[in-house]
């Protein structure tokens, strides 16, 4: 199921190749294994795992497979992390993804981070320096769609606060609540995050998890004025979400990233009323707002380039600025990093 065809290649060269630099960054990725887990969540039933349902083994060689079937004439390269949720044992990820980065250097791993988990200064410093890591993915303690209550404020401590500033880390957030950053509440915490962290790289997972225009549209104005906040547009498929965000923040805010293994899918996400649907084919397994038919597909990871595409071309973006939301101002954001 995951061998390229002969269609799929000539789409690819015919609508995305010709926009491509030499070297492409995936600014969202994951690489994991069940084996670090306390659980598998969407086996044993836990609140909110339904949401996203998943394969339990995902390890580099897998990643970058699914990155070179993507781009199989363009060098690919990929931001890192683990599974950023409760049943994940911190110890074990983070020696999982420091081992997968020594061996393949154009992985650039990102450590699991927030209060809940209870990493002291010290250790996060020892990961940091000696796995190689460029910043924080900051941790979920939830699962899926059980959001709660729970605000940008409450997602980080002092000491990733003080490590993000002192460092330039790259953090990688994924904004709680439903209302995803169409929410004031969040909308008001990214602000705050901006300002406590002003040397940090703050990276919104997903578009704010911005995936129909209407969120997108309530959302972006929120970060035009904080130069420290870009995108990443992983998962987002719709052309008008995207250019929204490139006439708002402008393209050197807005990266290409997948969410692999989840965008080695063949399909499609699409907006539905108020609530966006995977469209795929059959075989894959059965999760919240995931529909299945017999339609003509590719790889999602495909279909978020192909929505860049579209969005550059009605944002009359140059092809510098292109190349550089896949690859140049992604690699700008590593290079801050202060590392050992």
């Amino acid at each position: 199921m995951n061998k390229i065809t002969k269609q799929e290649l000539e789409f690819y060269r015919r609508e995305i190749a010709p926009m491509l630099p030499p070297k492409v960054l995936d600014f969202h990725t994951h690489i994991w294994s069940s084996k670090n887990w306390k659980d598998v969540p969407w086996k044993v039933g836990a609140k909110g795992a339904q949401y996203m349902v998943s394969v339990p083994e995902y390890p580099a060689k897998m990643l970058l497979a699914d990155g070179q079937r993507t781009f199989p004439d363009r060098e690919y390269h990929a931001v890192a992390f683990g599974y950023p949720v409760p049943v994940t044992v911190w110890e074990k990820d983070t020696a999982y993804m420091a081992a997968a980065a020594r061996k393949h250097p154009n992985i650039y791993p990102l450590v699991l981070a927030g209060p809940d988990l209870g990493i002291s200064r010290e250790r996060y410093i020892r990961a940091l320096d000696e796995g190689g890591f460029y910043g924080f993915k900051v941790f979920l303690n939830w699962f899926g769609d059980n959001y709660g209550d729970k605000r940008v404020e409450e997602m980080f401590g002092k000491t990733e606060l003080e490590l993000m500033n002192e460092r330039r880390l790259v953090t990688m957030l994924h904004v709680p609540r439903s209302g995803r950053l169409a929410d004031p509440v969040i909308q008001k915490g990214v602000q705050w995050l901006a300002k406590e962290c002003p040397e940090a790289s703050i990276v919104l997972a997903h578009g704010g998890r911005c995936y129909i225009p209407s969120e997108m549209k309530r959302a972006i104005h929120s970060i035009r004025n904080l130069p420290n906040v870009v995108m990443d547009v992983s998962m987002v498929m719709e052309p008008v979400c995207l250019q929204l965000a490139l006439d708002v923040i402008g393209p050197q805010r807005v990266l290409y990233a997948t969410d692999f293994p989840v965008a080695n899918m063949r399909g499609r996400r699409v907006s539905v009323m108020d609530h966006w649907v995977d469209v795929v084919l059959p075989g894959y397994p059965k999760s919240a707002y995931r529909v299945a038919g017999e339609i003509h597909a590719t790889y999602m990871s495909v279909e978020i380039a192909l929505a860049l595409r579209w969005a550059a071309d009605l944002a009359g973006l140059k092809q510098k600025e292109v190349h550089g939301m896949f690859w140049d101002y992604g690699m700008r954001l590593l290079k801050r990093v202060k590392r050992k």
